[in-house]
Formats: C-alpha cells, structure tokens, sequence
C-alpha cells in the first residue's frame, strides 16, 4: 500500500510538470508561480514554459504573450492574472485577458472559468475582462456558450428605446461602470422581457457584460477593436 501511494505522488508530480505552453514574448514586468510557490519567478528570458497548476501575472504598463499547446494563443493585458488549471481548462481571476482558440479535428476546445462562469470555446477570437463584480466578454469571431455554475442568469434583451441607445452609448465608451448606473438600467427595463437561463451563447461581434447573475449586450468598444490585433503580434 505504501509503495502504490508513493508511486501515485509521483505520477501526479510528473503530471503537474508537463509543458503546456510558454510565454513567447512578453512587455514590461511579467511573473510566474509554480505550483507551491508563493515568492514566484519574473520571466527574464522568452521563451519560458509553463506548467499545470502555474499562475501567471503582470504588473502595470506590461503584458505577457502566450502560447497554449503549440497552437491556441492568449495575451495578458497589464495588471492581469491567469491561473492555468488543467490541459484544457484556465482560470482567470482579473484583469485583461485577449484569446485565440484554434479548433483541432474532434479535440475538446478550451474551457475559461471567471469565478462561477465557464465560458466553452471552439475555434474562436474573444476577449475577457474582470474588474470588481463586472465580467466583460468580447466576442471579434467564432462562437462561446457561456454557463453559470451556481444559478441561472437574468438576460436582458436590447431595447429599441432612445433610454437603451443612450445607456449603450455609454458603456462603449466606458466598460467601467458604476454599480448604480446598472442598477439604474435594471429599475428602467423590469418592465421589458428579460429571461432566465442556465447557459447561452454568443455569435462573432456579439458582447455582454455580466454583473452578479444579470446580463446585459453590449456593442464591442474601438479600443477592444484595436487590442484584438495584438494577437496578430506573435
């Protein structure tokens, strides 16, 4: 018994060591911690790999340019931190995050978890934000099914109404909002539909913004635009 519970640590040991991927270029201050470390090891030179269980952050005014299995690439926009958990699987805690996934035959496509949302990716270009409660996702090209682990959204729908046009206005210019101005948007359309579901999806130029279990669609800002073509970078 105890050669088969020493024998399994080193089978998860092993695992946990291989390769997943590599920072293949990178701006300003990038850090990385392996699994068990808390001090961490800034990435001097490139390219670095990365490993199950590595946690990858960058401080202001950098970011980190990545490749995931030799074909799906992301870039870690400053202040950002990604936690990848599994072969197909990350975590990203906050921050900036810009994605190309690259469907290969009948593989599974990669799975993006921010908090109790998993966003399901196949052969697609997206963006993530996280800042506070508010989960921004872009969508430039492709498809994402997005599922709430713990309860079903609360979908709003686009109204036609000038109040709607104004408050999208408004939030292409600016993401950031304030917690007041949605909660604002939510006393003016409870009289419009809204719907209630566990999962739904997105379709290329489409974009929403998730506050607590509340889902609103968004246009996607210009300098979004503009920060996709980082992927065209590397």
């Amino acid at each position: 018994m105890k050669f088969l519970i020493i024998l399994l640590g080193l089978i998860v040991f092993a695992f946990s060591q291989e390769q997943v991927g590599e920072v293949v270029k990178k701006q300003g201050r990038v850090k990385v911690y392996h699994e068990g470390s808390l001090k961490g090891q800034f990435v001097a030179e490139v390219p670095h790999g990365l490993h199950l269980r590595d946690i990858l952050k960058t401080d202001y005014a950098s970011m980190a340019f990545v490749k995931l299995l030799g074909v799906n690439k992301l870039v870690l926009l400053e202040d950002s931190v990604l936690y990848i958990r599994g072969i197909d699987t990350v975590n990203f805690e906050e921050g900036r995050v810009l994605f190309e996934i690259k469907k290969r035959g009948e593989m599974r496509g990669l799975k993006v978890r921010v908090r109790s949302v998993i966003i399901g990716v196949k052969g697609t270009r997206f963006m993530v934000t996280v800042e506070g409660d508010r989960i921004g996702i872009f969508l430039k090209e492709g498809k994402l099914s997005v599922r709430n682990l713990v309860e079903d959204f609360i979908r709003y729908r686009k109204r036609e109404e000038e109040e709607f046009e104004e408050f999208k206005r408004e939030i292409e210019e600016d993401i950031r909002r304030e917690r007041e101005e949605f909660e604002r948007f939510k006393e003016e359309t409870e009289r419009e539909f809204r719907e209630f579901v566990r999962e739904f999806e997105l379709s290329s130029g489409q974009a929403v913004v998730i506050v607590g279990r509340e889902v609103i669609d968004v246009e996607i800002p210009s300098r979004i635009e503009e920060e996709f073509r980082l992927l065209d970078m590397f």
